[in-house]
C-alpha cells in the first residue's frame, strides 16, 4: 500500500542462500526484554537484566563485540534513527551502565573510539543539557571526530577521520512526517542515506562492522500508531536495499537482520462481510499525513517526542472539544470520524479515562483502537512482547 511492492526483507526469504531462526529474546529477568537487554544478547553474547547495559547482576562487566573488533583493527559504525545513545547501538558498545545513563553513553562511544556515530540526541552533548555540564562536542573534535548537525553538513562530509552525526536533539523524525515536512528533509538524513555513507567510508578498510537500526519502527508500535510503524520499517528495508546493494560489490559480507522483540502485537483484522474491508481499509494507511507524535502536539497532550516545558511553565490543558479532536484526526489522517467516537477519546487525552486493561489507559493505545476501524490494524498494548522473533 505504501509503495507498489513487498519488504525486501520478505523477500530474502526466498532467496537461496539465505539462513533464518527464531529466537527467544527473554532476558535474565523476565519472559519479556526491553531493548537494553535484548541488544546486549548480541552485543555480548549474555542475557542480562532488562534496564542496564553489558553488566551482570553480580557487577561483574562484560565485554561488548564493538571492543573486541575494535582491538583486533575492524573500524566500527552505529546507525539508527534514535538517539544515538539509545539502548540499541549502546548494547553493542558500552557497558556497566544504566540504559537510562546517556550522558556517560556518548562519553563512552568517544573513549572506545567508535568511528561512526549516526543519529539523534544532541541533548546528550550539549553543556546546557548534560547534567554535568560538559561540553562532548569539542572533546569529540580533539579525539578526531568530524561533526554534523544537518545533513547538509553530512552531505559535504570527508572520508578521513571519525564521524560523529547527531541530526535532532532527541530521536529523528517518523519517517511519515520526514515525508511531510521540508524541514525534516532539510535538517535529517534518511535512514538509507545514512547507511549508504557510512558504507562508503567503510568500504576501503580491511574489516569493518555496521549495525544499523531502524528504532523508530518500536517507537511506532509503543504508541500504537502503525502508520508510523510501517513507514519507519519501509525507511529501514530501504536501507536493507542498500547493504544488500553493497553486499552484491562485495559478496565477502555477511548480513544478519534481524528485529530484537515484538511490541504491541500490531495485526491485520478481519472486518467485514467475509473480512472483504480488510484490504481497502489497509489502504488507508497512504492517506496518513501525520504521526500519533505530531497529532497528540496539536491536541496539548504529551509525547515521546515533546519538548520539556520550561521552568516554572504549566502546561495548557489537554483539547477536550470533540469536534476539534474530530477535525484534527480529519486532516491528519482522513478519517471521517464520528462525534461519538471523539467524545469518546476525549477524556484519554485528559488521562482520565479507565480501560478495562490498564495498559490500555495510555492516551496513544486509545487512539490507535480508535484509527483501528480506519486502518483494519489492531492491537494488544503499548508495551513489548515474548514472541520469538526472526
Amino acid at each position: 500500500a505504501v509503495r507498489g511492492r513487498g519488504l525486501t526483507w520478505m523477500n530474502l526469504y526466498n532467496q537461496p542462500g539465505t539462513v533464518g531462526s527464531f529466537m527467544d529474546v527473554r532476558s535474565l529477568n523476565s519472559i519479556v526484554t526491553d531493548s537494553s537487554a535484548s541488544s546486549c544478547a548480541w552485543g555480548s553474547g549474555s542475557r542480562i537484566v532488562n534496564g542496564t547495559v553489558n553488566v551482570l547482576p553480580d557487577g561483574k562487566i562484560l565485554t561488548p563485540l564493538y571492543t573486541l573488533f575494535g582491538q583486533q583493527g575492524w573500524k566500527r559504525a552505529l546507525v539508527t534513527t534514535t538517539e544515538i545513545t539509545h539502548a540499541t547501538p549502546a548494547g553493542f558498545a558500552v557497558s556497566g551502565l544504566k540504559r537510562e545513563a546517556a550522558d556517560s553513553i556518548a562519553v563512552q562511544y568517544m573513549e572506545r573510539g567508535v568511528e561512526v556515530l549516526l543519529g539523534g540526541g544532541q541533548k546528550f552533548f550539549d553543556p546546557a543539557k548534560r547534567k554535568d555540564k560538559r561540553d562532548l562536542l569539542p572533546d569529540y573534535k580533539t579525539a578526531g571526530y568530524q561533526v554534523f548537525k544537518t545533513a547538509k553538513e553530512f552531505a559535504d562530509a570527508k572520508n578521513d577521520g571519525k564521524w560523529l552525526g547527531i541530526f535532532a536533539n532527541s530521536h529523528l523524525p517518523f519517517t511519515v512526517d520526514w515525508n511531510h515536512d521540508a524541514k525534516h528533509k532539510a535538517t535529517v538524513p534518511h535512514l538509507a542515506e545514512m547507511t549508504r555513507k557510512a558504507l562508503a567510508k567503510l568500504e576501503n578498510e580491511n574489516h569493518f562492522i555496521m549495525q544499523v537500526e531502524g528504532g523508530r519502527v518500536d517507537h511506532g508500535a509503543h504508541m500504537c500508531d502503525a502508520v508510523a510503524a510501517l513507514y519507519d520499517q519501509v525507511a529501514f528495508d530501504e536501507a536493507l536495499d542498500v547493504v544488500l546493494e553493497f553486499q552484491k560489490r562485495h559478496p565477502d559480507t555477511l548480513v544478519v537482520f534481524t528485529t530484537d522483540h515484538p511490541t504491541g502485537n500490531p495485526g491485520l483484522s478481519g472486518i467485514g462481510l467475509n473480512y472483504g474491508f480488510s484490504s481497502a481499509l489497509f489502504t488507508n494507511v497512504q492517506r496518513v499525513k501525520k504521526s500519533f507524535s505530531e497529532i497528540l502536539k496539536q491536541w496539548n497532550v504529551p509525547g515521546p517526542d515533546s519538548a520539556p516545558l520550561a521552568k516554572g511553565a504549566v502546561a495548557p490543558p489537554a483539547q477536550q472539544d470533540p469536534k476539534v479532536i474530530a477535525d484534527t484526526l480529519r486532516e491528519a489522517t482522513d478519517y471521517q470520524v464520528s462525534l461519538e467516537k471523539a467524545t469518546a477519546l476525549a477524556p484519554f487525552l485528559a488521562r482520565k479515562g479507565k480501560a478495562q486493561f490498564t495498559l490500555m489507559n495510555a492516551t496513544v493505545a486509545q487512539l490507535g483502537q480508535l484509527m483501528a476501524n480506519h486502518l483494519g490494524i489492531g492491537w494488544t498494548g503499548t508495551a513489548h512482547c515474548s514472541d520469538f522473533v526472526p
